[in-house]
């Protein structure tokens, strides 16, 4: 193992070095104090056992001289040595420093156990000691020099392609360790998010693409209108306001890439804070609304906040348990779509007056226009995709409810064989698809899936639904 530092100090060029020193630890939480009134600087943090090598001012040896030696000493080398717990006073050179002692390190930590760099990027290490003032008396060391270089202060300096282990410890023998892999430069960078075409309200990280075997930890992001689209330091990207705007990733080694990124207001029933890292399925319900085995549904998924798309036969509304549904629906942003008005013509059989009157019925009830449409049986006509006015949703997962009307069946399809991106046919006119749902919804849940309506489920995955065209899954 090639040792960097010795020393269980951290060497700084003058006085004005260990004043940077000590602001810094206010930085990182806690190094630096207002101190008392009658005191001239800082506070300096050591540890009960810790020696300190005091800097030098140039090449000028300072003298130190310590108030209280039960606290603090002063070797004939010039060393601090923190002797117990407490607060002393120490002159150097002209100044007066305020010292105080505080418990050894119990341990030593880093958040990133590894990490890639690329040649040329330099990053300092953020070893830490948990609960703890104290960020001096650490030294680094190396399993190997070729790949990098390390300085007092745990700044990396990525030098060749390889690897190494970069081993930080405490002045009394607590260790920690990162790994740093290192590639090539990046010669290019591709910058995207889940969708171009962002509402308001969405917040999501930036995805950035390096050429395979390249590296770069360091990567900065602007927005040339941070009032449409505002953009943190590590890509998290807040959609502000409706309007366009540009993103621009930059590489430590000056490459960058840019992506233009819509922003608009968002339907009531579409939600902005779903988890993009997480599976989302859409459970979708035809026939209904029917109010007993409906009501469950709603009631279920709104408990696990969830939501779902419901297709909707326009003359249930003429029922007013089933109309009370509907109200609910769209009341606490659940997406209604369109099943023709009376369910009794398939195929060839749907007329432009099927489809417009269940329109016409839903925007009168819910001031909403159906957001999309399936056709009944899910057959497919000339007619259905020029009159619909609205994407067509058919489905990859069919869990035949209306075969047995089981709730054992429907449960064992919903929690087996469904993956991220499935639209899930069932029929909320069923009390074993209410109690099926009911039960498969937590553990769902529970196993890391959200589940969604289908124009959700569209914008996460990225995709832009068009009228009269037909989605099978995403």
């Amino acid at each position: 193992m090639i040792k960097i530092k010795k020393a269980w100090v951290i060497a700084a060029a003058g006085v004005a070095a260990v004043l940077i020193l000590i602001s810094a630890a206010l930085a990182i939480g806690g190094g630096l104090k207002n101190p008392p009134s009658d005191t001239e600087n800082a506070i300096l943090f050591l540890g009960v056992g810790q020696i300190y090598n005091y800097p030098a001012k140039g090449e000028e040896k300072i003298k130190l001289k310590s108030y209280d030696k039960s606290i603090i000493t002063v070797d004939e080398s010039g060393n601090i040595i923190a002797v117990a717990n407490g607060q002393a006073k120490l002159k150097a050179g002209k100044e007066q420093i305020t010292v105080e002692v505080i418990d050894a390190p119990q341990e030593l930590d880093i958040d990133e156990k590894a990490l890639s760099l690329g040649v040329g990027e330099e990053y300092t290490l953020p070893f830490y000691i948990p609960e703890s003032k104290l960020i001096t008396g650490i030294a680094y060391s190396l399993s190997d020099d070729k790949a990098v270089k390390i300085d007092e202060n745990g700044k990396v300096t990525a030098l060749a392609p390889g690897k190494t282990a970069v081993t930080a410890e405490t002045y009394n023998g607590h260790k920690a360790v990162c790994e740093i892999t290192v590639a090539d430069a990046p010669y290019n960078i591709n910058v995207s998010v889940f969708n171009e075409k962002l509402y308001v309200g969405t917040v999501c990280d930036l995805k950035v693409s390096l050429p395979e075997g390249s590296a770069a930890k360091g990567v900065q992001f602007k927005s040339n209108d941070p009032q449409v689209l505002a953009v943190g330091k590590n890509g998290k990207l807040t959609a502000l306001s409706a309007g366009t705007a540009d993103i621009t990733a930059t590489a430590y080694n000056g490459v960058s890439a840019s992506c233009r990124i819509t922003v608009s207001e968002k339907p009531d029933y579409i939600r902005t804070d779903l988890d993009t890292s997480k599976p989302m399925i859409a459970f979708t319900f035809d026939d209904g609304p029917n109010g007993p085995s409906t009501g469950i549904i709603l009631k279920a998924l709104e408990e696990h906040n969830c939501s779902a798309t419901f297709f909707i036969v326009g003359e249930r509304i003429n029922n007013s348990n089933h109309a009370q549904c509907v109200k609910e629906m769209v009341e606490n942003g659940f997406e209604i779509g369109n099943h023709t008005y009376d369910h009794n013509h398939y195929g060839t059989e749907v007329t432009v007056e099927d489809i417009t009157k269940c329109t016409d019925i839903l925007m009168n009830f819910t001031g909403q226009k159906p957001a999309l449409f399936r056709p009944t049986g899910g057959f497919m006509t000339d007619t259905i995709t020029a009159a619909c006015g609205a994407p067509i949703i058919l489905w990859s997962i069919d869990t035949e409810d209306w075969k047995e009307k089981n709730a054992d069946d429907v449960y064992e399809q919903l929690i087996s064989g469904i993956d991220g991106g499935d639209v899930v046919l069932m029929h909320d006119l069923f009390p074993g698809t209410a109690e099926a749902v009911e039960r498969a919804v937590p553990v769902l849940v529970k196993e890391g899936y959200q589940i969604v309506n289908v124009s959700e489920l569209a914008y996460y995955y990225g995709v832009t639904l068009e009228n009269g065209k037909a989605y099978y899954s995403f």
